[in-house]
């Protein structure tokens, strides 16, 4: 009896064994992102700068440094705020794109610091000037606060 069950672990340990030399290898594709990207946005008297700054931290895995610099023009006043996020892991989901969905903190330069829970799926593509760019409708909701909201934004590579 104890022959037979020896006999199964072997069997049962040689076959595990074989499936893992079979299984399909992930590519890591996290690398093709790293970079600093860009994007201005105008809507009436307000201008806000974006930037990402892209580095790879594992396999499949980004960390963004997100600067964003608002300037609102009204009456002659000018106001200014800049803010800083950092997601820590963003998950490359393919050749193509990455998805993010993470509570991050906001600093600013006016104002409290947030919470903010951002998600979004960014596409890399290269547009007609053949520039790389990163296209993602990134949605946003204030943890702390009511505010919420979604913008599209076309980052373009540096």
């Amino acid at each position: 009896m104890r022959k037979l069950i020896v006999l199964c672990l072997v069997v049962l340990l040689v076959a595990c064994k074989d499936k893992e030399k079979d299984a399909p290898v992930e590519p890591d594709y996290a690398p093709a992102f790293v970079g600093t990207y860009s994007t201005t946005t105008v809507d009436g008297g307000t201008t806000a700068v974006q930037n990402w700054d892209i580095t790879n931290t594992d396999k499949n895995i980004l960390a963004i440094n997100y600067t964003k610099s608002i300037k609102v023009s009204a009456s002659g006043t000018v106001i200014t705020d800049i803010q800083s996020r950092v997601i820590k892991e963003a998950k490359v989901t393919a050749e193509d794109s990455f998805t993010i969905d993470e509570v991050v903190d906001v600093t600013r330069t006016s104002g409290e610091a947030l919470k903010q829970k951002l998600s979004g799926v960014a596409t890399k593509v290269t547009n007609a000037s053949g520039v790389v760019q990163l296209n993602i409708k990134l949605q946003w909701a204030n943890t702390t606060t009511s505010g919420s909201g979604e913008d599209y934004l076309e980052f373009k590579k540096k």
